[in-house]
């Protein structure tokens, strides 16, 4: 296939996911970088998967476009290499995502223990390594896990990376981290439900006895406050388990189809999807990196609030840009105008000037008088 054979609709949405790509999470890590406000402990997962998705935009999508073509050619170290790349790119995501469920069902299930011992270096440290896990997983190809290079020596995925690797990473990165993500949001869902429920039952079993004395008035009034408060620490952890979990889901409907279609193909070669529905599901794996901002964007609002924060901040820089240049643009046309007006007055004066010393120089008998 050459460039001129790619088909339009799918290079054309592989470019406009790469863009959205770059830019959203390019937002998503100065507004974590510039915002204290936004540099919590789970939020340094978003980070790390908002870098790995500007990678996917960066590097994934053009290397998905080079392997569409067979490219490069000739060559199966750097072909092997880039297809790695691309399987490392998805393995990171997910681990990361996985991180985030583990660390939210350590802090909902396990509070005191998890602040005991939880630290930002801790975070770092889990963070490294599930980058380093991810790597591990998706360059097993480099060390002889390939089919090698076909006859023709183009680059395509399905040729050369081995059917049974691409089984294994449906299970190691796909089906595995799924159902425990699932697990963990679940049991999380599940037991700060139930704190609420009795919490919510001891907030009003106070209300069913009758109070006869300031005292017992000021106990309970002291009983019920610590346990508003834990009741608004949990539903806040309900609704941000939903979130996350949003993140997960959309994560899954993103890079299932395209990763059963390999696993099926390894169990049947002779079954070739239409290469139309393999773009679609190429293009709806991308797509995850591209849409994981906006998901943070809405349904975060600390970073919802630093993104628009940093907009506002680009705008008024623009437009005091703009402004400057105004001043500047008019000031040199009031100072051209000027300078002008000068000009011409300095050359009026000078030819009055002239005139009289013509006429001072006048000859005498040109001066008669008449009588």
């Amino acid at each position: 296939m050459t460039v001129g054979q790619l088909p339009v609709a799918y290079t054309l949405l592989e470019l406009t996911v790469a863009v959205i790509a770059v830019v959203g999470n390019m937002v998503v890590m100065i507004a974590f970088g510039l915002d204290k406000r936004v540099r919590k402990k789970t939020n340094f997962y978003i980070f790390s998967l908002a870098t790995a998705d500007l990678l996917v935009g960066l590097v994934g999508v053009p290397s998905a476009i080079l392997t569409k073509l067979g490219l490069p050619e000739g060559s199966f170290s750097g072909c092997i290499t880039m297809l790695s790349l691309l399987v490392v790119l998805c393995t990171i995501s997910i681990l990361n995502l996985l991180a985030v469920s583990v660390d939210r069902y350590w802090a909902v299930l396990h509070p005191f223990s998890y602040r005991r011992k939880m630290t930002g270096r801790g975070v770092v440290a889990i963070i490294l390594g599930c980058w380093l896990l991810g790597n591990c997983i998706g360059f097993l190809p480099l060390f002889g896990w390939n089919s090698g290079l076909e006859p023709g020596g183009r680059c395509f995925f399905t040729n050369v990376m081995k059917y049974e690797f691409l089984v294994f990473l449906y299970f190691a990165t796909i089906v595995y981290p799924t159902l425990l993500m699932a697990f963990f949001y679940a049991k999380i869902y599940v037991v700060v439900l139930k704190q609420v429920r009795q919490i919510s039952a001891l907030e009003q079993a106070p209300s069913t006895y009758v109070v006869s004395s300031s005292f017992n008035r000021d106990i309970i009034s002291s009983t019920t406050v610590p346990l508003q408060q834990a009741s608004n620490h949990n539903k806040r952890d309900i609704s941000k388990a939903k979130k996350l979990s949003i993140i997960v889901l959309f994560f899954v409907i993103c890079w299932l189809p395209l990763y059963t279609i390999n696993c099926i193909q390894a169990f049947c070669r002779t079954c070739v999807p239409p290469s139309w529905l393999l773009d679609c599901f190429i293009v709806l794996s991308h797509a995850n990196s591209a849409v994981n901002p906006f998901l943070y964007a809405y349904h975060m609002r600390e970073f919802r609030e630093a993104a628009n924060r940093l907009v506002c901040c680009f705008r008024r820089s623009q437009n005091q840009k703009l402004d400057l240049q105004m001043d500047s643009f008019i000031g040199q046309g009031l100072g051209r105008t000027i300078l002008r007006h000068a000009l011409t007055s300095d050359a009026k004066s000078k030819s009055i000037q002239e005139n009289k010393e013509n006429l001072s120089r006048t000859p005498s008998y040109l001066n008669v008088e008449y009588t």
